[in-house]
């Protein structure tokens, strides 16, 4: 729209007078160096999860738990069907039984030749051959006490048990089901902490922020707040979604209600170069792209100016161009301002 034609418009206005100053708010244009807030939404997840499986597999007979049972060290969590384990048990111990037997004959065999030939009854040769069933019978009995051992480890991997005190985060086998060794069952959180994990977009120095503190607070639980530190940083970028993933530990333990799994939104501020910082209230449009209403501090009138906005923040936005340090920069009343109106300004600030 032209200039006389807006102010042929505002011109059938009844209620407004051109005649005085139009009042206004106004703020010196002047070159900070605010961060700017960045908002991240992620999920809290433990700081030490981990997957449990069986070692040798089978057919799972039982799960004890489900999802987010608090478990404690040794609690047996799930057992696969014992009973090849048992069965290679039994044989293993009655093998061992075998052996025991071969090892004391042999032993009484050795003491006897060696006793015969000391009072020259026997000879050097029965001596060597009692030695010799002696050794065997011996590496015989510890075969067998080896595989003893095995079967009752076998036995014992039957049952999947917690390796220490924590929460199970997710359950992936039923009853009933055929696991493989090392496929996993459930996937457990230790107790260590949680931890926000957020997708950042690329482009801004996330290293930089590491050790930096980060609030956090639950989307269904806006007035709590966690805080925490950035720990990592994502050398990549993720193809899927070319964000970087960027992990913050919670300072402290989380309140009652909140546990892994809770979508949060986390705050950080981002150091930003020297610029003028202008409130949102300030923007206008001019022919459709940003501008600013600017006042002669001489004259007390009002020119329409474009600007270039680099960044827009939560309450403010930062230009790069159109403006500069000094300037004075209608903030509220820009909704009666034309060119050249003279205005009165009845406040300042920031």
């Amino acid at each position: 729209m032209n200039r006389p034609i807006l102010i042929a418009l505002i011109s059938l206005l009844p209620s407004v007078s051109f005649a005085e100053p139009l009042s206004v708010h106004v703020v010196t244009a002047a070159v900070t160096s605010a961060p700017l807030e960045v908002s991240l939404t992620g999920i809290l997840q433990a700081v030490n999860a981990f997957p449990l499986a069986f070692p040798q597999g089978g057919r799972v007979i039982s799960v004890g738990v489900q999802e987010g049972a608090a478990v404690i060290a040794g609690q047996e969590l799930a057992r696969v069907d014992p009973t090849q384990a048992d069965a290679a048990l039994r044989s293993a111990l009655a093998n061992l039984q075998g052996a025991d037997a071969a090892l004391r004959e042999a032993e009484q065999a050795s003491e006897r030749a060696d006793g015969l030939l000391k009072k020259g009854a026997g000879t050097r040769a029965d001596l060597d051959n009692a030695t010799k069933s002696l050794i065997a019978a011996q590496a015989s009995h510890a075969q067998a006490m080896a595989q003893v051992a095995k079967a009752r480890s076998t036995q014992d991997n039957t049952v999947l048990r917690a390796p220490g005190d924590g929460i199970v985060t997710a359950r992936f086998v039923d009853p009933g089901a055929v696991a493989n060794p090392g496929q996993k069952i459930l996937t457990m959180a230790a107790k260590g902490g949680l931890e926000g994990v957020f997708y950042a977009p690329d482009g801004v120095d996330l290293e930089a922020f590491l050790g930096s503190p980060v609030s956090m607070s639950p989307v269904d639980q806006p007035d709590v707040t966690l805080m925490g530190q950035v720990t990592e940083v994502s050398p990549l970028v993720d193809a899927r979604t070319g964000a970087v993933v960027v992990k913050a530990k919670l300072d402290a333990e989380a309140p009652a209600g909140v546990v892994f799994g809770t979508a949060v939104v986390g705050r950080l501020a981002v150091p930003q170069p020297a610029a003028i910082t202008l409130p949102w209230a300030a923007l206008t449009a001019l022919d459709g792209q940003p501008a600013v209403w600017t006042v002669d501090p001489a004259a007390l009138t009002v020119a329409q100016v474009p600007v270039t906005v680099s960044t827009y923040g939560g309450d403010v936005v930062v230009i790069s161009g159109g403006v500069h340090a000094g300037d004075i920069v209608v903030t509220d009343g820009s909704q009666l301002l034309f060119p050249g109106r003279d205005v009165a300004i009845i406040a300042e600030g920031q």
